[in-house]
């Protein structure tokens, strides 16, 4: 079905290339085609790519935007760049109050003098493009509501997941990965910076798409595709933090955890893995800002562990060992001496104390514990339970608590 405004659009640009004989091609504000005409020779080979892929690729998009054309009021002359397989062309910003809706494009050396006649069009375009941005809203809005529902479980997720297959916007055999921020990143600014990145032109992963919703107080992410998704997804959540970092005026900085790849009826458990790694990034200063649930390393069993048991504690021997954080705690030491695998040089140096001293305080740990560092299960439980103390001392229980009662009531 081709949508009225759509059909007018197409109506105004063949009228407009039969009337100057040149080809015409009208792209949204994001540089996503529109629209064009057909052509009269002057086409180069991007055009005929854009019209037949309808992206732009990143190389493109980062030369075109480079002459500033977001911001212009006022047509633009491009110059060409073989390189890109781009011919010389004209910019004309198409807007509505001054609200950029789009860009209409002739492929033209000298194409000034088609300004007037362009002009014209340009002014009844703005009309129809301010429809198409109303009809555009009104989808994403239906979107957001259909990934939220899918993610957040029961009987509403599977109605989701039979929706966003049936209107084509996720394909029956793709696999999915969820992006979640951390709760202190604002979920609007997230939902911009991934429309911005995926709608605009400028994605080189045709095969991927990416929808954004908002949980609670959290932006969330559904990726989906088949190759190359979880390269593709990584990527896009460290475009998120670049930029939703540079909004933040207040520095806290942003923390996304992107979780395994899985099939789409999998979605809330994927959304869960996805939750805790953002959880896990922002809370233990030795994992990465954008982290993977396969990459929580141990943090991943524990904090599923802490789901199950919400009063699970930590073994009594271990409590002791703290001493309000201190870095020069036996607890730290012994930590640090565990995740170096038992290798004093290593341990002393990161400690940045003597190994004499190293030696001293573990042979305090095993007197206090009563567990003999050279057995393997006794490393093991303490190790697994500095782990926990760590997780439970950092407000995880209570991020699974309002997790599970948001999850509950949804």
């Amino acid at each position: 079905m081709v949508l009225p405004y759509i059909d007018a659009i197409q109506q105004l640009v063949d009228s407009l290339a039969a009337r100057i004989q040149r080809s015409v091609a009208v792209d949204d504000q994001r540089g996503g085609l529109v629209v064009s005409s057909r052509h009269f020779g002057d086409e180069d080979q991007l055009r005929i790519d854009v019209v037949l892929s309808r992206r732009l690729p990143a190389r493109v998009a980062e030369y075109l935007n480079g002459f500033g054309i977001a911001a212009a009021e006022e047509p633009l002359s491009i110059p060409g760049n073989p390189s890109l397989g781009l011919k010389a062309r004209r910019c004309y910003p198409i807007r509505d109050h001054g609200r950029l809706l789009g860009y209409l494009w002739l492929i033209d050396d000298g194409a000034e003098r088609f300004d007037e006649v362009v002009g014209e069009c340009v002014v009844q375009l703005s009309e129809r493009l301010r429809e198409r941005s109303l009809q555009v809203a009104g989808e994403e809005r239906r979107r957001r509501a259909l990934v939220a529902d899918l993610l957040r479980g029961g009987e509403g997720s599977a109605r989701a997941a039979d929706d966003l297959v049936g209107q084509g916007l996720v394909g029956a055999e793709d696999r999915i990965v969820v992006v979640a921020a951390d709760a202190t990143t604002d979920p609007v600014a997230v939902a911009t910076v991934v429309a911005q990145a995926t709608d605009r032109g400028g994605r080189d992963e045709p095969g991927v798409r990416a929808f954004a919703t908002v949980l609670g107080d959290r932006g969330v992410v559904l990726v989906s595709g088949r190759d190359e998704l979880a390269s593709a997804a990584a990527s896009l959540a460290e475009e998120v933090r670049q930029d939703v970092v540079g909004r933040d005026t207040e520095g806290r900085g942003t923390f996304l955890g992107l979780s395994d790849t899985g099939r789409l009826e999998q979605a809330p458990d994927l959304l869960r893995q996805a939750v805790l790694a953002a959880f896990a990034a922002a809370e233990l200063p030795e994992l990465a800002p954008v982290l993977s649930w396969r990459d929580t390393g141990v943090y991943g069993p524990l904090m599923l562990a802490a789901t199950a048991s919400p009063d699970l504690v930590v073994p009594p021997e271990i409590v002791g060992l703290s001493s309000g954080g201190r870095t020069d705690s036996l607890a730290h030491t012994a930590e640090v001496f565990l995740d170096a695998a038992g290798d004093t040089a290593t341990a002393s140096e990161q400690l940045m104390i003597h190994r004499t001293t190293l030696y001293y305080r573990l042979a305090q740990v095993e007197n206090k514990t009563g567990w003999d560092l050279k057995n393997g299960r006794d490393r093991l439980t303490l190790h697994l339970g500095l782990k926990m103390q760590r997780l439970l001392g950092s407000g995880i229980p209570a991020l699974l608590r309002g997790e599970e009662e948001r999850r509950g009531s949804s």
